[in-house]
């Protein structure tokens, strides 16, 4: 376990290091944009450290520690047997310090692991399995103090009072890229149950109830889409706003399950907390990724036509859709800096085989370029290595995970912007 004494020891070590030494080993550099910024690789191999999702900190309060998962591999999705390591990142040495095992994880969202808002200096969360079923874990990495919750986690409340919860196990079946092999999905025949959908858990008791079922939304879309009624639908990317009132949500169907290139279709839904006040803000269709620019504002990557799609910003239920950076952003997984006035976000180049670390400003509709990182086989595919941008508490960093040219290793990459 990590211990106390080591939490102290290495976070006064971080607090008197000068700024400048946490970007060793990284040239600085300015793009078109004129933000001065610095990258490197935090982590090292032999062993792959990465956490997965973008949009969430992976920055406890302080800023002087990360979280992580540790694998083995990653050349095959982790069977139900095959943990990962979680640790604590030191954020000046890049030190990876092992405090839990979880079998309930993936490449492309992690173990959907949280600084607990109530506890955000030394408490994390994160999911875990018993047996088929997944649930979750409230863990203190100073302490070890350990408390199991009955649902998975899927994203947390900024108050820190409420988790939403997906089944993992539907997931794992109809889109196993974000599912977690071997789960217990308990409406395998069902293509719209009313017992299951977006679960809402009280992250201090643990009580949960369904707020939104999947035959409420399949239902609703059925009267404008019939084609889909043989088809499963399952939920995924759930997100608060930003004062914790709605949520935002998927509502997603495979387009023609026998062939062989099927594609993704989906609806975003928006509600309040006890799942009143349904919305559709986005039509069915083909939509990527998204995030809330404040209480009423969200950001979403879709198609209004086909085979054009752009980052639109719209007000929650108006359906004011204004397209921005039109000639700069492809793709990718868009999320705001905690003051709302930049964008990191990352984009493919398929001939190249590189991804792209991208930041937008808000104010001036200007973007650059901060880095391309090689891909390889990880380019697509279930086994991909998305960048997954999320930033620093302060604004003023971006954690990304990146493969490591030396030996080919996923590893923790920072971004250090001087905005």
């Amino acid at each position: 376990m990590f211990s106390r004494r080591t939490f102290l020891r290495s976070a006064s070590l971080a607090a008197c290091l000068p700024a400048a030494r946490a970007a060793r080993g990284a040239s600085a550099a300015r793009g078109a944009a004129g933000v001065p910024y610095t990258i490197r690789a935090l982590t090292s191999g032999p062993r792959h450290h990465f956490f997965g999702y973008y949009g969430i900190t992976p920055w406890n309060q302080s800023g002087k520690y990360l979280i992580s998962l540790e694998s083995a591999f990653q050349d095959h999705l982790p069977r139900a047997d095959e943990a990962a390591a979680i640790g604590v990142v030191d954020a000046v040495t890049g030190k990876f310090n092992k405090i839990a095992e979880t079998r309930a994880w993936n490449f492309q969202q992690g173990a959907m692991m949280h600084w607990d808002p109530s506890r955000p200096e030394t408490g994390i969360l994160f999911n875990e399995r018993r047996g088929e079923d997944i649930m979750s874990v409230a863990l203190d990495v100073r302490s070890g103090q350990r408390r199991e919750l009955p649902r998975a986690v899927s994203a947390v409340s900024h108050n820190g009072r409420w988790a939403l919860s997906l089944t993992y196990g539907r997931l794992a079946r109809l889109r196993p890229v974000v599912g977690y092999v071997g789960a217990r999905d308990p409406n395998p025949a069902n293509p719209a149950p009313d017992n299951d959908g977006i679960f809402l858990m009280d992250l201090a008791s643990g009580k949960t109830r369904l707020i939104v079922s999947i035959a409420e939304v399949y239902a609703r879309l059925l009267q404008a889409h019939p084609e889909i009624k043989p088809r499963h639908m399952w939920f995924n990317h759930v997100l608060f706003n930003r004062n914790d009132t709605r949520f935002l949500f998927f509502a997603r169907v495979w387009s023609v399950p026998e062939e062989q290139k099927k594609q993704l279709e989906s609806a975003m839904f928006t509600a309040n907390l006890d799942g009143s006040e349904l919305r559709q803000v986005i039509p069915f269709g083909r939509i990527s990724h998204y995030d809330w620019l404040d209480d009423r504002r969200i950001l979403a990557t879709f198609q209004m036509k086909k085979g054009e799609e752009k980052y639109y910003l719209f007000t929650d239920g108006q359906g004011d859709y204004r397209s921005i950076g039109e000639d700069f952003f492809r793709g990718g997984h868009p999320t705001f800096s905690p003051d709302g006035n930049w964008i990191a976000t990352d984009a493919g180049d398929g001939k190249k085989k590189e991804k792209l670390l991208m930041l937008y400003s808000m104010k001036t509709g200007e973007g650059q370029v901060l880095g391309s990182f090689p891909m390889r086989e990880y380019m697509s595919g279930d086994l991909r290595c998305d960048l997954h941008p999320r930033w620093n508490r302060a604004g003023n960093a971006v954690c990304f995970d990146a493969l490591e040219t030396k030996g080919w290793t996923r590893q923790l990459h920072v971004a250090q912007l001087e905005l």
